[in-house]
């Protein structure tokens, strides 16, 4: 696969010296090398890893956390793989992971990855549909926050409440978007009721409707 003028390039973070299989079978295929580089690497020699893509082993990453958050990751510095996931994530999850190119859960065959993997040197995003959506949400609601009326005081969570509503969303419906019980969601919706002096959701939508972006 020939370079890109920005010589967009694999590396696996990792604090071993050996590569994993999955890498070493991606490598084969893609018929490129996938250096290894350690986490302290990263933080000796920022500047010379521009353009450069992390690869992270899920299953690795517990070990890894500790060092990953005194990285510039999670503000987007790097751009990152993550594969051998064995759940969904949650939104905070894939929030740490900063600028996330790609993810592949463990039933992801070679074939897929080393397809993915070409996309993201390209430029491209290889991302489950239900992480998209994850992430879509997230940041739709982050400039809620900046566009809601300063005499209302929403959190964050109490925002993206408000835009499942403005959707004609059920409680069940927000409850598993958000990762949360269905009366942890009652219990928003009465203190949105109150802080917008609304007696329902019927009125707390219009209220969003009037104030908050029309985003689908």
């Amino acid at each position: 696969m020939a370079k890109n003028i920005y010589s967009r390039t694999l590396y696996f973070l990792t604090e071993r010296k050996l590569k994993s299989p999955t890498i070493q079978h991606i490598e084969q295929h893609m018929e490129n090398a996938i250096a290894t580089i350690a986490p302290n690497e990263l933080l000796l020699a920022l500047h010379q890893y521009k353009h450069r893509i992390l690869v992270i082993d899920f299953q690795e990453y517990s070990q890894l956390q500790a060092v990953i958050n005194k990285l510039p990751i999670a503000d987007k510095t790097f751009e990152t793989i993550v594969f051998n996931v064995s759940h969904r994530l949650t939104t905070d999850e894939l929030l740490a992971f900063g600028h996330l190119k790609g993810l592949f859960y463990q039933d992801a065959t070679i074939d897929n990855l080393v397809k993915g993997c070409e996309a993201i040197i390209n430029g491209e995003n290889w991302l489950p549909r239900k992480v998209t959506s994850q992430l879509l949400f997230h940041y739709r609601h982050v400039v809620d926050t900046h566009t809601t009326p300063a005499t209302v005081d929403l959190t964050t969570r109490e925002l993206q409440i408000l835009r499942c509503l403005m959707s004609g969303s059920s409680n069940i419906q927000i409850a598993d978007d958000m990762f949360i019980s269905e009366f942890t969601v009652k219990s928003h919706l009465q203190k949105i009721f109150k802080k917008l002096s609304v007696k329902n959701r019927v009125q707390a939508a219009a209220w969003a409707k009037q104030h908050m972006h029309p985003y689908c």
